[in-house]
């Protein structure tokens, strides 16, 4: 990596996993030098269950910011520190909504879903006893379902705008394959032969096509023998996977890495902290923001696998992260990536808003109530601006203290496609739009100010 550079690993519940890579990394913002780092880049990966991946992510995502920062950069002093933690492999993002069978055939790719995505090795070996039983079996459905619902969450550990939903629960197992059935089909029947909407489009600027508005099973022509049980029970695995990992985004973000901020910020020059993260990792990175009690000098989220409601205070209940508007440790601004080319969130969001019964057009899309921010961007949210994600020439005018919902379906392919120049380069400008000195102390605020984000294309 180009910048310097520390990882720390977090358990499932959030502690600190190896006491010594803390003191490194603590060792190396705070070194007390006249060089030492101005500004700390935090970087928290999101779905996989590999730390050579994650740490693939951060090099290239942050040796892309490192280049376009040495003419943008001035005189900041920059380390990067990697936070790790034990996200599950979720979303077969070219798999999800492509119809037909995956390579291989569906069998083998429920096992390797049920391979990556279980983590208790007694349910895993149960689910893929059950896995070849699907087509035939009612029984077999029944019980793989009922394993499922063991892995999920408590209430109480999603305290967030999509709760999981009811039927998921404790629904009927006939009604909830029929559910992830046409949810799928919807999402198929709604996307462009093409594939994902362009920048090119003629809608008014910032705001994406509305293909999930002609939602529906009918609309596909297809039947509900067109995919077979296995498929679906990999949905289904999948959405409980997506809330099994957002309940424990949230906790390693409130209990681990708001800790880890407060020992940076106390370190001697106070260096700016900045957060990014990547699907559930930003979730982690909000968490960490919203329980912070020190000043967090800019936030960007990537791709984000959380509720498009979460910064909400118009809906009932608030956006679980809506205190990060509020508070004054946010100094700096908010930044949201966000496209309908990410199909893993569209599928998911899909599959969980026909089992909540919520069965209206645009199913995941941003009227929906259950939608993900790295589809839609924040949605029912006051303090939102909207932006187009430019190459990496572009200026923006982010706003201290707001959200700019980007608008990145040109530069931005499929969810895990966020380690680009031209992302590196939003990256950078937000961190560089933290005032000098405010996001090294709490200063005393009020309402958020509004400063004017261009709303076509990024600034040339």
């Amino acid at each position: 990596m180009k910048w310097p550079y520390a990882r720390v690993e977090f358990t499932k519940r959030g502690t600190v996993a190896d006491d010594a890579q803390l003191d490194r990394a603590l060792r190396l913002v705070g070194s007390g030098r006249d060089d030492a780092p101005t500004d700390v880049l935090l970087i928290a990966h999101g779905w996989n269950n590999d730390i050579a991946d994650a740490e693939d992510l951060f090099t290239e995502l942050a040796d892309n910011v490192a280049d376009l920062a040495r003419t943008q950069g001035g005189d900041r002093r920059w380390v990067v520190i990697g936070l790790v933690w034990p996200a599950v492999k979720w979303a077969d993002d070219g798999q999800l909504a492509g119809g037909g069978l995956s390579i291989g055939g569906e069998l083998p790719a429920l096992l390797d879903a049920i391979t990556d995505r279980v983590e208790d090795a007694a349910v895993a070996a149960e689910l893929t006893q059950l896995a070849g039983e699907l087509d035939a079996s009612g029984e077999a459905r029944d019980h793989f379902l009922a394993r499922l619902r063991d892995l999920l969450p408590d209430d109480q550990e999603v305290r967030d705008d999509d709760p999981v939903p009811g039927a998921l629960r404790d629904g009927d197992t006939a009604e909830v394959f029929e559910q992830a059935h046409e949810a799928e089909l919807d999402v198929q029947a709604a996307t462009e032969p093409s594939g994902a909407p362009t920048g090119d489009t003629d809608l008014p600027p910032g705001l994406h096509p509305d293909f999930l508005a002609q939602s529906g099973a009918a609309a596909a022509g297809l039947s509900l023998s067109d995919l077979d049980p296995k498929r679906l029970a990999r949905q289904l695995l999948n959405v409980t996977t997506y809330y099994t990992m957002k309940a424990r985004a949230g906790s390693v973000g409130t209990h681990g890495v708001a800790p880890l901020l407060t020992r940076l910020a106390r370190l001697p020059g106070a260096p700016r902290l900045h957060l990014a993260g990547h699907s559930f990792g930003a979730r982690v990175v909000t968490a960490a923001a919203a329980a912070a009690e020190v000043p967090v000098a800019s936030v960007t989220l990537l791709q984000a696998a959380f509720s498009h409601r979460g910064f909400s205070g118009s809906t009932t209940p608030e956006g679980a992260f809506r205190g990060l508007l509020a508070r004054p440790q946010l100094v700096g601004p908010v930044v949201v990536t966000y496209t309908h080319n990410d199909k893993a969130l569209l599928v998911a969001y899909a599959v969980a808003s026909r089992l909540a019964r919520q069965v209206g057009s645009g199913l995941g899309d941003a009227d929906d109530p259950y939608g993900g921010l790295g589809a839609n961007g924040a949605v029912a949210t006051a303090e939102v601006d909207l932006a187009t994600l430019g190459d990496d020439d572009a200026r923006y005018r982010f706003a201290p203290r707001r959200i700019t919902n980007l608008r990145a379906d040109r530069y931005v392919s499929g969810h895990g496609d966020v380690r680009n120049r031209a992302v590196a380069n939003a990256l950078l400008q937000a961190m560089l739009t933290s005032p000098i000195e405010g996001a090294r102390t709490i200063p005393d605020v009020g309402t958020p100010s509004r400063v004017p984000v261009p709303q076509d294309e990024a600034m040339p």
